[in-house]
């Protein structure tokens, strides 16, 4: 089986943010009924005296226009806020810890693509490998997947579950931006949201594989035995392989973020 790296708590961050982001419902606006339209007879009437007073004290009020965010760095110069940014929206420092130390965006954008295929390539990731090395165990003649493996990626899925879905969201809005250009810069066509929508909805779809695991080794690497199991994505094999009880957490974000989608 290849070494796969746990960059699904990646998609979670971005991707998930996404479906709030671009398909919640915008808030009805209260419409004001028009000014009423004065009559001819008062409308001739002169302004009072005190009318350039009223707006001068409305000038010189406390009142300070809405502040306006500072602008995004250039995606080749935002490695260190993102990494801040992300830090803060996730309310933990070790977020940095996961992460690899240049071109963070693109990465995340080029391994979001490649979940849905049949690898992401080691070079691409944007997260650090989970430690320790695969382990496998015996179950008669076959050889199984150990449950020791799962526990290797308990700290990425504990950080996701901690992750506030606003601050999620907040993140997500500030620095979209980037992704996309970044989506474009590495070939992708129309929206970089629209392909990390459908890399979730594949996620989802992942089986819940909660019994023993067997697998094949015909060549260098470990492969499924079970074919269907074999023939899922990239995405969808590091579900299964962190485990049933971490799978299950990573998935209950998903769909906690989708139904809010729900009016």
């Amino acid at each position: 089986m290849n070494k796969v790296i746990p960059i699904l708590i990646l998609v979670i961050l971005f991707a998930a943010g996404a479906w709030l982001f671009f398909t919640q419902e915008p808030e009805a606006v209260s419409e004001l009924p028009p000014p009423p339209v004065p009559s001819t007879a008062t409308s001739q009437l002169p302004l009072p005296e005190s009318q350039p007073d009223v707006m001068q004290d409305f000038q010189e009020s406390d009142a300070e226009p809405a502040e306006l965010p500072p602008p995004l760095p250039p995606l080749n110069e935002s490695d260190g806020e993102i990494k801040q940014a992300l830090a803060e929206a996730a309310d933990s420092a070790s977020v940095a810890d996961y992460l690899v130390k240049d071109q963070v965006v693109s990465r995340v954008v080029v391994a979001i693509d490649a979940l849905t295929s049949r690898q992401v390539p080691g070079q691409i990731n944007p997260v650090k490998p989970a430690g320790a090395r695969f382990v496998v165990g015996k179950l008669g003649d076959k050889v199984v997947m150990s449950a020791d493996n799962f526990a290797r990626y308990d700290g990425y899925v504990a950080l996701l579950e901690n992750m506030d879905s606003d601050e999620l969201l907040g993140f997500y809005q500030r620095y979209y931006p980037l992704f996309q250009q970044a989506w474009e810069e590495n070939g992708g066509e129309g929206s970089f949201n629209d392909r990390a929508v459908e890399v979730i909805d594949n996620l989802l779809e992942t089986p819940d594989v909660s019994g023993p695991i067997y697998l094949v080794k015909p060549e260098a690497f470990y492969l499924y035995e079970d074919p269907e199991l074999e023939a899922m994505t990239a995405g969808q094999k590091i579900l299964v392989r962190m485990g049933s009880d971490n799978s299950a957490v990573v998935k209950q974000k998903l769909r906690e973020l989708r139904a809010r989608l729900i009016p």
